[in-house]
């Protein structure tokens, strides 16, 4: 296991920055989840840490040790892609054993190893198969048992669900998860879906435009945003905004924290509409419900309410956010909280 630090790193293609005086330190074997929209800079960092996208400038610790100019093979790292990247022409277990043959380790031990970790990930009997006869989740556990026979102290892993089916990238998740507790080692893992984010770090890092927007637990994150990106990037649907003052404070409400109902609600606001849309989801539906300004979006267990009907969306106190003008979150225990409390008390948006 290793923890990863970046100090001051800044990393420029064709002279233009992508990354400016990066600090960041990643735990010892905690499963460390960087999200954030194409471009944000995520696989960026992932690179610097394997050593083949080296920083511009800074350095890059890992286990404590200064790698900036360690070459990517003596890093301790192992890399899963996107594409899987195993070899069609071998076996399973040829794909496996690659880097050990290489590595010159002896054809007992090679056996072992492979027979091992091929039972770890699910691939017992298939390690006499080619990937052409394979699924999607069972080459990417090759990719995975490939990484894992080098024993490395860190995993980094570049979209490496984005390629399969929906139902299978949710049994991959629990597997993953439940891999990384077996292991114990540090996971790096690069996304840009948030659902796979939330339910599968230790912490997220959320990155913008090469800054760290927030770094906390999914449930913080969730719940405390540091900003309005935060509160808009995470969550499905995401957070409701909507201007409150001259001042340029806004208030915010996630889509679950509202009730509906077709008189007013006794709650701190309220906000008259129509139902625009509905999406009936199984166990919940999503409203879309519109007024003469904006949308805003309400996460119910109830199904009874149709598209063009009249409405309410009522939210207590204690579930409503404040953002500042400079976007971001202003802490609830702010004294500033109870005057933007009090300036949407009854308001009927409309």
């Amino acid at each position: 296991m290793a923890s990863i630090v970046f100090e001051q790193v800044t990393k420029s293609f064709d002279r233009t920055a992508i990354i400016r005086d990066l600090d960041l330190t990643i735990e010892d074997g905690k499963f460390t989840v960087l999200v954030g929209p194409s471009g944000c800079g995520k696989t960026t960092l992932l690179r610097m840490i394997a050593g083949i996208g080296p920083q511009t400038s800074g350095r890059v610790l890992i286990d404590g040790k200064d790698v900036s100019r360690v070459a990517p093979g003596q890093r301790g790292v192992a890399m899963v892609f996107q594409n899987y990247a195993i070899y069609p022409t071998m076996s399973v277990r040829e794909n496996i054993e690659f880097g050990l043959k290489n590595n010159k380790v002896p054809k007992e031990e090679r056996k072992r190893l492979v027979e091992s970790i091929g039972e770890t990930v699910g691939l017992s009997g298939l390690l006499d198969r080619k990937p052409s006869a394979l699924s999607g989740g069972q080459r990417q556990r090759v990719a995975l048992a490939r990484a894992m026979v080098k024993k490395p102290s860190v995993f980094l892993m570049d979209e490496p669900l984005s390629n399969l089916d929906a139902k299978l990238r949710v049994q991959m998740r629990v597997e993953l998860i439940e891999l990384h507790k077996k292991l114990g080692t540090t996971f790096v893992y690069v996304t840009h879906d948030q659902t796979e984010a939330m339910s599968m770090a230790d912490t997220i890092v959320l990155m913008n435009e090469g800054v760290i927007q927030q770094m906390s637990s999914p449930a913080e994150m969730y719940h405390r945003p540091a900003n309005r990106f935060a509160a808009e990037f995470i969550g499905l649907p995401p957070m409701n905004i909507a201007e409150l003052g001259p001042d340029g404070v806004q208030l915010g409400f996630r889509p679950e924290s509202a009730a509906l109902s077709e008189e007013p609600l006794d709650h701190h606001l309220c906000i008259r509409g129509v139902i625009a849309t509905r999406e009936m989801l199984g166990s919940e539906t999503i409203y879309q419900v519109r007024t003469d300004k904006q949308a805003y979006m309400v996460r119910s267990a109830e199904d009874r309410f149709e598209v063009d009907r009249p409405v309410y969306v009522g939210v207590p106190a204690e579930k409503l956010h404040f953002f500042g003008a400079d976007g971001r979150r202003i802490d609830e225990r702010s004294s500033d909280v109870r005057w933007y409390l009090e300036a949407a008390r009854g308001l009927v948006y409309a």
